[in-house]
C-alpha cells in the first residue's frame, strides 16, 4: 500500500503537533511554582469574622440578629473548648500507650532515632500552632 507524499506530511504534521502539545504541558508541569499551606492561613478570629460577615450578607441578619449568633458561636466554642479539656488526659493516655507499644517493638539504637523523630514533629506542630494562630 503506497502513501501519497500528503499523508506522509500530515502524518507528520500530527506527530510534530503531539511534541509540541506534550513538551508545552511537560514544560508547563515543570515549572509551576509550589504552593506554600501557610501562607494563607487564618486565625480562629479571622474565620469568624469572615463567617460572620458573609452570614451577615447572604442572610440580610439584622444587629439584633447578628448579636444572637455571635452569642451562639461563643457558647459553641465555650462547649468545644470544655469538650476539649475533658477529653485530652484521655487523647494524651492514648497517645502515650501508641508510644509505649511502638517502643516495645524497637532496637535500642531505633528507640533514640524514634524519640528524636518525635521530638523533631513536636516541635513542628508547636510551629505550625504559633503560624496559625
Amino acid at each position: 500500500m503506497k502513501r501519497s507524499n500528503f499523508t506522509i506530511a500530515l502524518y507528520l504534521l500530527f506527530v510534530f503537533a503531539g511534541g509540541a502539545a506534550v513538551g508545552a504541558f511537560g514544560h508547563r508541569l515543570y515549572t509551576v511554582k509550589a504552593v506554600s499551606a501557610t501562607s494563607n492561613r487564618k486565625t480562629p478570629d479571622e474565620y469568624r469574622r469572615d463567617y460572620m460577615a458573609e452570614m451577615k450578607q447572604r442572610l440580610s441578619l439584622s444587629d439584633a440578629q447578628a448579636v444572637d449568633v455571635e452569642k451562639v458561636l461563643d457558647a459553641t466554642r465555650d462547649r468545644y473548648r470544655e469538650f476539649r479539656e475533658r477529653t485530652k488526659p484521655e487523647m494524651e493516655k492514648i497517645q502515650t500507650d501508641q508510644t509505649t507499644s511502638i517502643r516495645g517493638i524497637l532496637s535500642e539504637q531505633q528507640m533514640r532515632e524514634y524519640d528524636k523523630m518525635r521530638a523533631e514533629r513536636e516541635q513542628k506542630r508547636k510551629q505550625g500552632f504559633k503560624g496559625g494562630m
